[in-house]
């Protein structure tokens, strides 16, 4: 009764006072909101020229994709990431200008309008703006129909804004709801649609739109629902693209399948009301897109899942070289800064071979897996739960690197730091730790004795339990001793004594000169990583994979000093460069060189190189990996475990290229086992890289010097020269020598003393030289 009363008096107020409630407020309100409107006339006309200049930026960014004009570009010295009116993602491509990484914070890939099919450009039409065509940026009609739909619900269910709108809303607005802004974009919608003709405003359009999870236009909509570019999609991908646009949040295939694909059914009925499509054809095209995505319905008939959006793009970041990729975004980010590594467009040109790169990658993992699995086993043998915890606590820690350096040029091709670049796993094993690497540390001392005349590759040295002065008393691998060894074999087995034995006899200097040149180390860094004990023989001095790599690159090398980079060239998405670090590298190098002269010298280098060959073959401590592997061309390399197997190394050359590989506990000096050793873990990962890179190019054998060295087939018992009729058993061939310290008599113990004065004897030494 008391509502019926109040309105009786409102209606008996309105009666006698018609000329206020009719002419009055009508004129006022219409007074008010023209001045409402002039105001914002007057903010347009401050904002035009920048808002315009933004607009035509953007369409200069759409029609210079691929091969069109060139506009302004960035200053050599700063990334301008505010000259752009859209956030771009920054791409890294391999040595083959193939993508293997993205930087964003939305993903957009921009198409021209050539690539839009016909099917979504007339599903856009159909389901937002029919009148596209017609209007000159502002649809009446449609808002007279949105404002009947609005009321009739009460609230705001329809937008009556058109695709020129919805355009200048995303550019110029800030997306707020309100009468300030639909009045603002209109007058922005008629600039746009008086400089720019229709297919223009679509192309932008469909370009800039946001379609949910960080992807931007409808080239990466289509790579993150279907996998495909937009140009290879059907009519009802098309209708999926489309039912997105309203609300992603709402319509994503990815954010809600179900309401995705109802709302998808309705834009094809929308396409057939419209005259574009056929209702049957379109119906027998929606069964086959469920059968084709394998679209599961519920009892209750709702969309549970499909194959939409299971694809990388869905990720939003193409990642093939995770840890290379982590470590070129801190040099970039520090480099141009944080806005112009996720949003500038940069294009990062690096040195890493894709390929290369996955079969690193899978192998690796490989090994880590095979190592973990070794724990897991051993957690299901445990007699009790405390040990069954360590080793799974060991089975959950277990981690590798990989990392492969052309050793004349120092480019990285492949850098694998870990199983997975995750939340919970981002430390770069290759750069970011530091281990002990073992006998993978040996070849140094062994080539800084060569180089010193110490050894040659025939010298005997007694294998036997030492002591040598302070107490030290290295142990032996297998705690076996040889006796008399040449040096040769004492390399290739890995024997502690002996390597000490060496070190003990050439001194720290040549070492340590090698170690500093070689990482480039101050006197001060040298001496706070590098003591001056006879276990640095044994590697107990920790380095990182890459350190390790490097150290044997200038051994592959001839001696050369090494700068290792993977960043070859920075360009912006004008193409202009704005970084050549190849160049700046190169010239670095150069000046190290100058200043350091030769690491190593190129002769020592390669008898190292060439008696490490026979660590591949058998007799040798990685001759299990290879064995049976497809390995026919020529390899050398080092195996390497830490003290109580906590490390596992394995370093590996071609002629091309040098690669090294860890495995260990990611929590530190932990064991992996008893004789989880480099050969058992990890050499086995280097020949499953090895064996697939080089399938149809094969390297060819390793550099030796044209001056100062000589080569011969020695007795690998006597380390004398073998007898030419098979008299030697265990013989190894074109053994290399500093010229004039290779061995001068034929094996004492399998052909015998040689007479000098023998003339057959004579013949024989000539041929032998």
């Amino acid at each position: 009764m008391v509502i019926i009363e109040i309105l009786r008096k409102i209606l008996g107020w309105v009666a006698t006072h018609k000329k206020i409630v009719f002419v009055y407020a009508p004129l006022l309100a219409v007074t008010a909101f023209a001045s409402y409107t002039a105001v914002i006339y007057v903010h347009w006309q401050y904002d035009r020229d920048a808002a315009l200049k933004k607009l035509a930026k953007y369409k200069q960014l759409i029609d210079r994709t691929e091969e069109l004009k060139k506009g302004y570009s960035y200053n050599y010295s700063d990334v301008d990431v505010s000259a752009k009116v859209v956030d771009i993602p920054t791409r890294i491509y391999d040595r083959n200008d193939e993508i293997i990484g993205e930087f964003f914070e939305q993903k957009r890939e921009i198409v021209p309008y050539d690539f839009m099919p016909e099917w979504l450009i007339k599903a856009v039409i159909a389901s937002e703006d029919r009148n596209f065509y017609r209007h000159r940026g502002i649809s009446y009609q449609g808002i007279l129909r949105a404002f009947l739909v609005n009321l009739v619900h009460l609230r705001v269910v329809q937008g009556g804004s058109t695709i020129t709108q919805q355009l200048a809303k995303v550019l110029f607005t800030d997306m707020e709801r309100s009468l300030k802004r639909k009045i603002y974009e209109s007058f922005c919608a008629r600039e746009i649609e008086r400089r720019y003709d229709k297919q223009d405003i679509l192309s932008m359009y469909l370009n800039l739109i946001y379609f949910g999870n960080g992807a931007y236009g409808v080239e990466s909509a289509a790579k993150m629902f279907f996998g495909a570019s937009v140009r290879e999609l059907n009519i009802v991908e098309c209708a999926m693209i489309v039912a997105t646009i309203s609300n992603p949040g709402v319509y994503s295939p990815i954010s809600d399948l179900d309401a995705s694909i109802r709302k998808t059914k309705r834009i094809l009925e929308s396409l057939a009301d419209a005259g574009y499509s056929n209702k049957v054809a379109a119906g027998r095209l929606y069964k086959e897109f469920l059968r084709k995505w394998e679209v599961v319905f519920d009892e209750k008939g709702a969309a549970t899942s499909s194959l939409i959006g299971n694809f990388i793009f869905s990720s939003y970041r193409i990642n093939r070289a995770a840890f290379f990729n982590e470590s070129i975004r801190r040099v970039l980010v520090e480099k141009f800064g944080e806005d112009a590594v996720k949003r500038g467009g940069l294009k990062v040109y690096t040195t890493i071979d894709g390929v290369r790169q996955d079969i690193a990658t899978k192998a690796l993992q490989s090994g880590i897996m095979r190592q973990r699995e070794y724990h897991l086993k051993m957690a299901g043998r445990a007699k009790d739960k405390i040990r069954a915890e360590k080793e799974m606590n060991k089975y959950r820690n277990i981690e590798g690197a990989l990392v492969s350096i052309d050793p004349f040029s120092g480019e990285i091709l492949a850098y694998v730091g870990g199983y997975e670049f995750s939340t919970k796993s981002q430390n770069d094993h290759v750069a970011q730790i530091r281990r002990q690497p073992g006998s993978s540390f040996k070849p140094i001392i062994y080539a800084a004795a060569l180089e010193n005349r110490d050894i040659t590759p025939s010298t005997v040295i007694v294998d036997e339990k030492t002591t040598f002065k302070g107490g030290y008393a290295p142990r032996n691998y297998d705690g076996v001793y040889a006796g008399n060894v040449i040096v040769r074999e004492a390399l290739v087995r890995s024997i502690n004594v002996v390597a000490v034995k060496i070190l003990d006899k050439t001194g720290f200097d040549g070492v340590f000169r090698i170690l500093k040149k070689g990482l480039y180390l101050s006197e001060a860094g040298l001496k706070e990583r590098f003591g001056r004990t006879l276990s640095l023989a044994l590697g107990t001095y920790e380095v990182s994979p890459l350190e390790n790599c490097v150290l044997h690159s200038i051994l592959a090398n001839g001696g050369e000093y090494l700068l290792p980079y993977g960043i070859r060239q920075v360009k912006d998405y004008n193409d202009n460069t704005v970084w050549d670090n190849e160049e700046e590298v190169k010239k670095l190098a150069d000046e190290r060189r100058k200043e350091l002269g030769g690491v190593i010298d190129p002769v020592a280098c390669a008898i190292t190189v060439n008696m490490l060959s026979g660590v591949c073959k058998e007799g040798g401590t990685a001759y299990g990996a290879l064995r049976g592997a497809s390995i026919d061309f020529p390899v050398a390399g080092k195996t390497g475990s830490s003290t109580n197997y906590n490390d596992a190394w394995f370093v590996g050359y071609t002629s091309d290229l040098v690669t090294a590989v860890w495995i260990g506990n990611r929590e530190g000096a932990i064991s992996l086992g008893p004789g989880r050793s480099g050969g058992a873990v990890s050499a086995p990962v280097w020949v499953e890289y090895i064996s697939q890179i080089y399938r149809g190019n094969k390297p060819t054998d390793f550099k030796v010097p044209d001056q100062g060295i000589a080569s011969e087939s020695i007795c690998l018992d006597s380390g004398e020269v073998a007898g030419r009729n098979g008299e030697c058993p265990r013989v190894a061939r074109d053994v290399l020598y500093y010229s004039g310290t290779e061995p001068g008599r034929y094996c004492h113990i399998h052909v015998g003393s040689a007479d000098s004065d023998d003339e057959s004897d004579k013949e024989q030494g000539e041929e032998k030289r």
